[in-house]
């Protein structure tokens, strides 16, 4: 009796013993749990399901997607036994893949236009946490990011557009996004401001910042946004289309409509008979930079008269390279005419240039000046029939009129006028009126000289008249390498040295003189 009673004491005691370490084991494990934090990553134990693969796509490489499928349905152990699965499938490189905790996305896919208002943001998470996750961003890209104001900046868009944003491609409503508790998603918005700046696509870079605790950033955790803009090209124009130079240092201006937020180059052109190094040059560069959001862009010419031309008047015509500006389409003064007036010890002959440019029907009318003389170029075919030296009336009422404007011009008040005749080097036929062309020029040149006299009122004091044939070419017959010119080239020299000039030379100073023959009743 006494020692079974012993016996069954001893069981109970051993079995006491055993459920006591096994409760101690379970509220161990149970106090680990209490400072452990919400973590997303794989589950020890589980089956690759459909919704596994699901989740994933989309989200990682295609390959990789694969490697999951034919997976699918498997059970593992635990997570080395599935990585070393997985790794023999995908490569290891690749398996590292699959260890993406959060990943980040955009609505838009990339790309976003200006006037959408408002691109809704989302973060993912791969698996749920049972604590609120709190997510730190960085924003960064070349798009100018304006204040963080949840209250300007809703998932509606902005809630206002106030003149001081007008210079941010766009606003933030919160740099902190929060993933709640048992969820996989959220969202913030990014409000872009619809500005009237022609701008190049702007990028804005979102970037999860470092998380605390267990939970891993993934792989992609940077997103690229390209902000598409959608207003037209600006324009941009010469600030004048005409206008007299003189020596020294000028400005070319260039203006833009609406102000641009790129940079726009608009290399030049010249033409003209100003010739470059000899009558001007470009101080640094023949291109026009406007900066973003400037209104215009000049370039410096310099005027070069060291030494006086023997002309004194020489164009240049400076254009914009159509086909060569960028962020910018060109306006209607593309063009800018500078008449390069001659240094101040030259002869003002600004008046009658400025009535030449300003009179089309003289625009066959040449202009040119010495440091004495104005020396105006009329073609003879302007003036007169071919192999003719007669002044139709039509021809008469024009140059009448234009000799009217000049007649009492200041700059040629008292000065003496040779009107000279020129022809071409072209024979006259024997059979014709006049018997060579030093007649035909002589009488061209006096009945110009006869008109300026009789119609117009010039004095005939201030009037000679010379004739020169062909022995005075304006233009060369021969060209640069020596050889005399032929076809086109030799009509266009034979049809510019046909003409009758105006040559108003600039009264020289009476010179003091010495008597030699004293007067009869001088003392």
């Amino acid at each position: 009796m006494f020692g079974e009673k012993k016996t069954r004491s001893k069981e109970a005691k051993w079995m006491m013993t055993f459920a006591d370490l096994i409760t101690l084991l379970f509220c161990f494990f149970v106090y680990l749990s209490l400072f452990n934090k919400p973590q997303v990553d794989l589950k020890t134990g589980f089956n690759v399901s459909e919704k596994t693969i699901s989740n994933l796509t989309g989200r990682l490489p295609e390959n990789i997607v694969k490697g999951f499928t034919s997976m699918k349905g498997t059970y593992f152990d635990t997570r080395e036994m599935f990585t070393e699965k997985l790794e023999t499938l995908i490569g290891q490189k690749q398996t590292g893949l699959y260890k993406t905790q959060i990943l980040i996305e955009s609505m838009a896919k990339g790309k976003v236009g200006e006037s959408a208002g408002v691109m809704k943001v989302e973060i993912l998470l791969n698996e749920k946490v049972e604590e609120a996750l709190r997510i730190p961003l960085f924003f960064a890209g070349n798009a100018r990011r304006g204040p963080v104001d949840p209250e300007l900046c809703t998932k509606e868009g902005l809630t206002k557009n106030p003149k001081e944003i007008q210079e941010f491609d766009y606003i933030i409503g919160t740099e902190l996004a929060i993933i709640p508790s048992g969820e996989r998603i959220t969202s913030f918005p990014l409000c872009l401001v619809n500005d009237e700046l022609y701008e190049e696509p702007e990028e804005i870079l979102v970037q999860i910042g470092k998380l605390r605790g267990d939970v891993e950033r993934g792989n992609f955790v940077t997103r690229s946004i390209m902000i598409q803009d959608d207003e037209p090209l600006p324009t941009v124009t010469f600030e004048i289309a005409r206008r007299d130079l003189y020596k020294g240092i000028s400005n070319i201006t260039a203006h833009i409509a609406p102000i641009s937020g790129v940079k726009t180059d608009i290399p030049l052109k010249f033409a003209g008979t100003a010739k470059e190094r000899k009558d001007f040059r470009f101080v640094d560069g023949a291109t026009i930079e406007i900066y973003p959001y400037t209104e215009k862009g000049t370039v410096e010419i310099e005027v070069i008269q060291d030494e006086v031309p023997l002309y004194a008047t020489r164009t240049l015509i400076i254009e914009m390279e159509d086909n060569s500006v960028l962020n910018a389409d060109v306006g209607k003064i593309s063009k800018q005419v500078n008449t390069i007036i001659g240094a101040q010890e030259m002869k003002d002959c600004s008046g009658i240039n400025r009535f030449l440019r300003e009179n089309e029907a003289f625009s066959s009318f040449e202009l040119n000046a010495s440091k004495s003389r104005c020396i105006l170029s009329l073609p003879s075919s302007f003036l007169f029939l071919s192999g003719g030296a007669s002044i139709s009336k039509e021809v008469e009422v024009q140059l009448s009129s234009f000799l009217n404007e000049i007649r009492n011009r200041y700059e040629l008040e008292g000065d003496a006028i040779r009107v000279d005749g020129h022809t071409d080097d072209v024979p006259l036929s024997k059979k014709g009126r006049y018997k060579n062309n030093w007649e035909l020029s002589t009488v061209r040149a006096t009945n110009v000289a006869a008109l300026m006299m009789e119609k117009v009122g010039f004095n005939p004091e201030r009037i000679a008249i010379s004739g020169y044939a062909d022995t005075r070419p304006k233009t060369s017959y021969v060209s640069e390498n020596g050889n005399r010119k032929s076809g086109r080239e030799l009509q266009k020299a034979r049809k510019a040295n046909r003409r009758v000039e105006l040559i108003f030379t600039r009264p020289t100073k009476k010179e003091r003189t010495r008597k030699f023959f004293p007067e009869p009743n001088a003392g």
